[in-house]
């Protein structure tokens, strides 16, 4: 209040008081008001100031009140107009009358400083009132022995051992309580005497009590007036709870809570006492180690769904998508509460949050991030509070609400918090180190120690009388100030690590009273209050959208806060092109010549090309869907409160990270081609490498599931992308690897699991069986080169063999000679197999028993034969392509488009590496079998048994269940089969259970 306003109010007061003689009692009111609220020497200059104007001759008083309430208008708020009323109405009725000069002076007053003319009624009634059957009205509530009689009206609250009765008045308005002692006892508002028969305010979380009358507390006074009484009463009980941490540790000892509706609780401790322990237990995150939790006599653990809209939840950190708007953030909030409501509703009750919030006028703004403030901390906080508002959860746990903002906006937010409490809500606090008006808001409090233990459970000021009186300090009778009425809660924990001091006089490390010692000490006084029978838990008004619904709403909410990001956006959006445009330029390679002319068939780097675009795409996968659930993960953690789909965020989230792989791989194929005139594959690299993506996006979905750090993701993403290198094939030949982990017959087991194994060897047979130029000839190559190998390097191979057992005849009992008669029996059976059983009558000798020369010789004839017609089956192809050569060269024009497909669809490199011929090994001998290493790309599938579909790398077909499949498409499917198992892991949290932590979904899977 400045100076001259406050000059101005006395002014006023000396008008009111010249309307009569001043008397000393009129005196005294001004005194007293001036004391209330001045320092002792300032109130005593002031109070001669009034007494100066009440000896001077005042004229045009009018004009003089009009000019004083216009000053008041500009600086009074709402709350302090109403203590002015009552100031002039106490010193009007400071001579027991009112004249009628006073009233036409207090009707101007209220008037110009917009106060309706009920107020001023009620104060007046009020001020008046001597007898307790003066007190007719709701707004009215009367403390008094049960004998008194009390108009129905009234509200009551019996006091048997109270002398005389207190009267309290409501204005509701401003939420303001008045209280009017009359009565001989002498009565202490937190511990400073109450005057009688005046009027004093009544602030939040104050007590009354005298030394024979029971305490009257604030919230006491407040739930009788509570308005709605359509809201039903809510019981929350906590029973004995204890909880102890997987490692042992127990966080929680025997904790005890019991309430009933329309009550603020504040949990207080210092740090590593188990508040939000508490608080995750009492909500339902966690599972109490013993003891239950119970609302309406439900057990919210053991029956999650009977409570299912009850609970709401809201966490010390921001809970806000920060890239939407505050609109947006409580839009599709509501959005995924009622889905009974229309979009006219929707809106309706967002912008009903928003001007109950104070949000309206930053509704259209970003949201931002803490670093990067759009909206101020308190604004946030709000928001947070916001979002759970808008389903009006019966019981609301708020953590650490204050933290970080300034006082201001501290108190604003417990202000939101105590309405919702008169409203009928129950809300548990954890709070640290409030200010002395938040402290008095809280009807009860539980303080906790270090360990869990719980050593104090009651009324917030009756808290600090509590533990003076424990330690027997000199002013164990005053809970507050007496000089400014504050309370300190700070010297309640002062007292409870007071430490013992050793023989200098230095505080040890030691303290006085232990927590288990505190513990004991308010157990043998623990008195849980009852609460009372409640109502049946009412059904929840939360219509939770459907599955698709779901999916559509997760879908748009998290695709509107990525086009929003417009960093995030340019980065996945320009990443896939740059990246193809530097490597596609970088490797365009061709010979240097007099020509200098790029043609495809001769880059040698096309199959490096391939193979690094498979690692940007698991690349590109990865970074994209890495921090996707882990950003998620405290908002999943409210809206589990919803028990919304799991399967439906997955979905939506997967639907957006394939979406933006979709695009990445697009954009990354088509300037990727073009630099490198790649023709006629651009749709079959995108599906390879789109298929990769989504690989990657799976894999990156799992691990952000799993770890709750984004740098261990990060960390993580090189450690996964390099096995996808080293066991791709290409690196390293697979026939290189350690011998302990593969085989060469088929692509080694650990390799099956990488996708970049399956994508570059699908890009890479592809490339080469399904060009323009060489799809045509593909079949006949095949017999060709199958012939081939039969001739010059398998049958040979065969001959040798039987060379050594013709000269080995007398050593057949050696393991030599049985394997070499084994291998021989099993070739040839294999052809037979194709050629007919009846061209070999000697077979049935093949054995290391019967063998003999007659054997071998028919044995060499057969495989003679068998070499003519592999020479037969080589011409006949041979001659069939050469023709359809011809015919596609038999002209100029024919023959230059013939080289123009040769010379841009086919690739020299890439048909080198699919067909092997660069390795000296074109056939081996493993595990008594021959095995084929040229011509892979060429190769029929040998499956061993029905579901057999491991080949060697880059065969052209696939076998699986008695099907042969083209690589290409078998390839993408397991890649795909991949990504499916992965999503199966990510829905069931298999990594995250190996890893060992909790899953923010644990309240419903669906």
């Amino acid at each position: 209040m400045s100076e001259n306003l406050l000059k101005a109010l006395l002014e006023l007061f000396a008008i009111v008081a010249k309307k009569g003689t001043v008397t000393e009692d009129e005196r005294n009111n001004v005194k007293n008001f001036l004391s209330e609220n001045l320092s002792e020497e300032s109130a005593e200059r002031h109070l001669k100031m009034f007494d100066e104007f009440t000896d001077q001759e005042i004229e045009n008083s009018d004009k003089n009140i009009d000019a004083i309430c216009k000053k008041i208008n500009n600086e009074f708020t709402y709350p302090q107009k109403i203590i002015l009323a009552l100031q002039l109405i106490e010193l009007i009725l400071a001579d027991g009358d009112i004249a009628e000069e006073e009233t036409e002076i207090l009707d101007r007053v209220s008037d110009n400083i917009k106060l309706p003319s009920e107020i001023i009624a009620y104060i007046q009634t009020f001020a008046l009132a001597k007898n307790i059957e003066d007190f007719e009205s709701d707004k009215f509530l009367i403390v008094a022995k049960n004998n008194d009689k009390v108009a129905d009206a009234t509200h009551f609250i019996p006091q048997d051992n109270l002398d005389g009765f207190l009267a309290i008045l409501k204005l509701s308005g401003a939420e303001m309580y008045f209280v009017k002692y009359l009565g001989t006892a002498q009565l202490n508002m937190n511990g400073i005497a109450l005057r009688k028969n005046t009027i004093t305010l009544f602030p939040s979380g104050s007590t009354i009590k005298g030394d024979k009358s029971q305490t009257v507390f604030y919230s006491d006074v407040a739930s009788h007036y509570k308005t709605d009484d359509s809201t039903p009463n809510i019981s929350f009980v906590a029973d004995n709870i204890s909880f102890t941490f997987p490692n042992g540790h127990k966080g929680l000892h025997n904790v005890n809570i019991a309430e009933d509706t329309g009550r603020l609780v504040g949990l207080m401790g210092a740090s590593g006492s188990g508040k939000s322990t508490l608080l995750n237990v009492l909500n339902g995150n966690e599972k109490p180690t013993e003891g239950k939790v119970e609302i309406n006599g439900i057990d919210i653990h053991n029956e999650p769904e009977k409570i299912k809209g009850t609970i709401g939840y809201v966490p010390q950190d921001d809970l806000l998508i920060e890239e939407l708007t505050v609109y947006e953030n409580l839009y599709y909030a509501a959005k995924l509460c009622f889905d009974d409501k229309s979009q006219f509703e929707i809106e309706e009750m967002v912008y009903k949050t928003l001007a109950s919030l104070g949000l309206s006028e930053t509704k259209d703004l970003k949201v931002g991030s803490p670093l990067e403030k759009t909206i101020s901390g308190g604004q946030r906080k709000r928001l947070n509070i916001g979002l759970e508002l808008l389903r009006e959860p019966s019981v609301l746990f708020v953590d650490e609400p204050t933290s970080g903002l300034s006082s201001r906006d501290s108190e604003n937010i417990m202000d939101l918090l105590k309405e919702l409490s008169l409203k009928g809500k129950m809300v548990f606090v954890v709070i640290h180190q409030p200010s002395s008006d938040i402290f008095r808001m809280f009807d009860k409090l539980v303080i906790l120690d270090v360990g869990g233990y719980q050593i104090y459970y009651g009324n917030p000021v009756e808290a600090v009388l509590y533990f003076k009186n424990q330690i027997n300090t000199i002013d164990k009778d005053q809970a507050a100030c007496i000089e400014c009425g504050n309370v300190n809660p700070e010297q309640i924990f002062n007292i409870i690590e007071t430490k013992v001091v050793n023989e200098y006089g230095k505080a040890t490390d030691e303290r006085k009273i232990s927590p288990k010692k505190w513990y004991s000490l308010f157990d043998k006084q623990l008195n849980i209050p009852k609460v009372e029978n409640p109502d049946p838990l009412p059904e929840p008004e939360l219509q939770i959208p459907n599955w698709t619904k779901q999916i559509s709403l997760f879908f748009k909410r998290d695709f509107m806060s990525k086009l929003a990001n417009r960093q995030y956006l340019l980065i996945n959006l320009l990443e896939a092109p740059i990246l193809a445009l530097l490597l596609a330029y970088i490797i365009r390679y061709y010979p240097e010549n007099e020509q200098s002319e790029y043609l495809f068939i001769d880059n040698s780097n096309i199959p490096a090309f391939f193979f690094m675009s498979i690692i940007v795409a698991l690349f590109m996968g990865l970074t994209v869907s890495a921090e996707e659930i882990i950003k998620d993960r405290k908002i999943l953690k409210r809206e589990s409160f919803l028990h919304l789909s799991r399967s439906s965020y997955l979905f939506s989230k997967i639907g957006i990270l394939f979406l933006f792989s979709a695009v990445q791989t697009f954009t990354y194929v088509i300037i990727g081609d073009l630099i490198l005139e790649i023709d006629g594959m651009s749709f079959t690299y995108w599906a390879i490498l789109f298929s990769t993506a989504c690989f990657a996006n799976m894999l990156g979905l799992n691990i952000s599931s799993a770890f709750n750090s984004a740098i261990t993701i990060y960390i993580l993403i090189p450690i996964l992308l390099i096995p996808q290198l080293i066991l791709s094939g290409v690196v390293v030949k697979f026939d290189n690897l350690n011998p302990q982990i593969t085989t060469p017959d088929q692509v080694p087991l650990v390799g099956e699991f990488m996708a970049s194994r399956w994508a570059f060897e699908a890009s890479m047979v592809a490339q080469f069986k399904s060009n323009e130029f060489a799809a045509p000839f593909y079949e006949l190559d095949r017999k060709m080169a199958q012939s081939e190998y039969k001739t010059v390097y398998y049958i040979p191979r065969l001959k040798s063999t039987l060379e050594y057992l013709n000269r080995n005849l007398e050593n057949k009992n050696t393991q030599e000679f049985k394997d070499a008669v084994n291998l021989l029996k099993r070739e040839i059976g294999i052809e037979l197999e194709k050629v007919g059983e009846d061209k070999f009558n000697a077979f049935h000798k093949l054995t290391p028993e019967k063998f003999d020369r007659w054997t071998a010789d028919k044995t060499l004839v057969f495989l003679n034969t068998l070499s003519r017609y592999y020479n037969n089956f080589f011409n006949e192809a041979n001659t069939k392509k050469e023709r359809a050569i011809f015919t596609l060269t038999s002209t100029p024009e024919k023959k230059e488009g013939f080289e123009y497909l040769r010379d841009n669809y086919f690739n020299t490199t890439v048909a080198t590496l699919v067909k092997n011929t660069n390795d000296a090994n074109r056939i081996i001998e493993y595990d008594n079998k021959l095995i084929q290493k040229i011509y892979p790309v060429y190769m029929e599938p040998q499956p061993e048994h029905l579901l057999d579909f491991r080949t060697q790398f880059y065969a052209g077909e696939k076998h699986f269940a008695g099907y042969i499949f083209n690589t290409l498409q078998f390839n993408i499917a397991i890649i795909w089969l991949m990504s499916i198992l992965l999503y199966v892991m990510l829905y069931y949290d298999v990594l995250r259970k190996i890893v060992g932590m909790k899953n923010p979904f644990s309240k419903k899977k669906g």
